[in-house]
Order: C-alpha cells, then sequence, then structure tokens
C-alpha cells in the first residue's frame, strides 16, 4: 500500500511539473518590417517559436468581430520582421499598453512622445499589442502577468475609447466606440499588476478610466450632459485644482504660490471619485469632474489629461517625477489593495 501511495505521489509529481512546463510563457520583442515606434511584446508559448506566436496571436485576431472593427475587419499588415528574447536590465523598462491599432505603428504621436519623454528619464519603451492573450489558456495568460509584473516596473494605459459600462454594471448610456474584449483584458492585467505591488502604474485618460474601473469605481458616462457643458473637456485647456495626498505625486510640481495647473482636456467620460477606495482624489476641475487621482500606497497616478501631448514643461516634469516616483516605491513593501 505504502509502494502505491509513493507511486501515486511521485506520478501526480511529475505531471505536475509537465503542466508547469507546458504552461511557461516566455517574453519576446518582436520589432516588425512596419517600423513601430518601440519594439512590441509578444508571450511565446512553450516550445512555441516566436513566427508561430506571432501568427497564432493575427489569425485569434482574426476571430474575434469586436477587434477587428478595430482594424476595419483587415488583418494588421504586422509583418513578422525580428524577434529577440527580453532580457538585460528590468529597472528601466516601461510597458506602453496599446489600445488602438496605430499604437504599432510609426505615426502615432502619443506613443513617439511617450518615448521621447521616457528615453530623457533613461528609459526604454516597449508596446503591449491589443488582447495580447489571444491564443493562450487561462494558466498560459496568469502566467503573461506574472512575468509583465516582474520584467515591468513601470506600466502606462494610454488614451483611447470609452470602457464598456457593464464592466462597472451599468447600461450603455453614451459610451462610445466600446470594445468588450479589449477591456477585458487591459482590466485583467491591470487588477494583477496593481496586486503584485512590484511596478507603477501610470493610466492616462481611457487609461485613468480602465484603471479605475479595474479598481471598482463607476464613469460618467458623459460629462457634457451629467455635469454641464461650461467647462469645456472635449478639447480644450482648464486649470485643475491639486489636492493633498499622502505621496502628493501631484502636488510636488505645483508652483509656490498656487494650487492650480494648467493642463490639457481631451474627454467625454471622467471617473467617479468615491472616497474609502484604493485610490485618493489628487485634482478636480472647477466643475467637481475628476482630473487626477493618486494610489494611496504609492504605486500609481491616475490622470485625466494627457502629459505626453502637453509638449511643454508641465508634460515633461509629469513623466520625469512618475518616473522618480517608480524608483523610489522598488525597494518599499506596500499592504495590498486586494
Amino acid at each position: 500500500m505504502k509502494n502505491v501511495r509513493l507511486f501515486l505521489i511521485i506520478f501526480w509529481g511529475i505531471l505536475s511539473s509537465a503542466a508547469s512546463h507546458a504552461a511557461d510563457i516566455q517574453l519576446y520583442q518582436w520589432i516588425p518590417r512596419s517600423q513601430a515606434i518601440a519594439p512590441l511584446i509578444l508571450p511565446v508559448k512553450s516550445g512555441e517559436t516566436p513566427e508561430a506566436a506571432a501568427e497564432r496571436y493575427l489569425q485569434n485576431l482574426e476571430h474575434k468581430p469586436d477587434l477587428m472593427e478595430l482594424f476595419k475587419g483587415q488583418r494588421p499588415t504586422t509583418a513578422a520582421g525580428k524577434f529577440e528574447l527580453l532580457k538585460g536590465d528590468r529597472e528601466t523598462r516601461a510597458l506602453l499598453i496599446a489600445n488602438l491599432p496605430k499604437d504599432y505603428g510609426p505615426d502615432s504621436a502619443r506613443v513617439h512622445n511617450f518615448k521621447k519623454l521616457l528615453t530623457r528619464a533613461g528609459h526604454q519603451s516597449y508596446i503591449l499589442p491589443i488582447s495580447a492573450d489571444l491564443g493562450l489558456t487561462l494558466s498560459e495568460t496568469r502566467i503573461l502577468f506574472e512575468k509583465i509584473s516582474a520584467q515591468f516596473p513601470l506600466l502606462i494605459a494610454m488614451g483611447g475609447d470609452d470602457v464598456d459600462p457593464s464592466f462597472y454594471k451599468k447600461e450603455n448610456y453614451h459610451a462610445r466606440n466600446t470594445i468588450p474584449t479589449r477591456d477585458q483584458f487591459e482590466i485583467s492585467l491591470i487588477k494583477n499588476y496593481v496586486a503584485s505591488e512590484r511596478g507603477f502604474l501610470l493610466g492616462v485618460c481611457r487609461g485613468s478610466q480602465i484603471s479605475s474601473v479595474a479598481l471598482g469605481y463607476k464613469m460618467i458616462q458623459d460629462v457634457p450632459i451629467q455635469v454641464g457643458p461650461e467647462l469645456p473637456h472635449g478639447d480644450d485647456w482648464h486649470d485643475i485644482e491639486v489636492k493633498k495626498t499622502s505621496h502628493g505625486i501631484l502636488a510636488s510640481l505645483l508652483p509656490a504660490d498656487s494650487n492650480k495647473l494648467f493642463v490639457n482636456s481631451l474627454h467625454h467620460q471622467a471617473v467617479q471619485f468615491k472616497p474609502g477606495g484604493m485610490l485618493e482624489l489628487a485634482a478636480t476641475a472647477a466643475d467637481g469632474v475628476t482630473e487626477a487621482t493618486e494610489f494611496k500606497n504609492g504605486r500609481g497616478l491616475l490622470l485625466q489629461f494627457h502629459p505626453e501631448l502637453m509638449e511643454n514643461e508641465l508634460g515633461s516634469r509629469i513623466l520625469k517625477r512618475v518616473v522618480e516616483q517608480k524608483v523610489r516605491m522598488m525597494p518599499m513593501s506596500c499592504s495590498k489593495v486586494f
């Protein structure tokens, strides 16, 4: 009987080891011939070549009608170029989450500006493709998220389309261009990244909104209708009033004689801030709309405005301050927010 039990223990150990090995994921740099501004990050399964992984991703993309709407029904022309295993210094990497096809190409102003500003801070930029888990199992996706947390100390959720209201348990009254498959991937990634406490999260516009939804907050679906049209938010500049927070990330950029910053505004939705959650209110507009929040544990900054598109000293200083805060928080151990 003891021999049978010993055999079963060894047998299940071998199976578990094999399953773990079978579910392994490696991160590769995918540098397409189409000359993306920064390398794409491609998850490659155990036993899969990078070329096969790229084809697997594209084939699965073609079977997602909502994602294919983004590409106007045409398979992306991201031709397989060069692949390199991601290795080297983790501390100077930044990962930008793509949510629009233009993020892959050479003409994305926001990716170009992020890369320029991050390069000044000594960081290398990478791009995570839209719904990068396509063709992965649940266990492989979990490993992908773990590898991202381990390999990227700075994660940037960029601006883009509205978040599907179903993810914050509301009917869609005013949200536009929603893509549930894309939202689900980003929400899951952000939840895992925040819970890992191994890096710093910057959210910009949609990035702020989807990060807030991932953390349990809801959205104002249309500011002009639900708040009022008095203050233009759609395409303008205005003052924001900066609040005192535990880590003072945004407040550290204030001039000595003011509590206001002048920022750009390119949105029609906004986060509904609530006290007692995982975030602190860091800035509001004159009409009360949430303009910025900070993580209570110091590991994130969510901005409704776009520092990468401001093209002024303040925009540069915000990105520099993000990198400084990331470096400051890396050695620290904080309580979990999930």
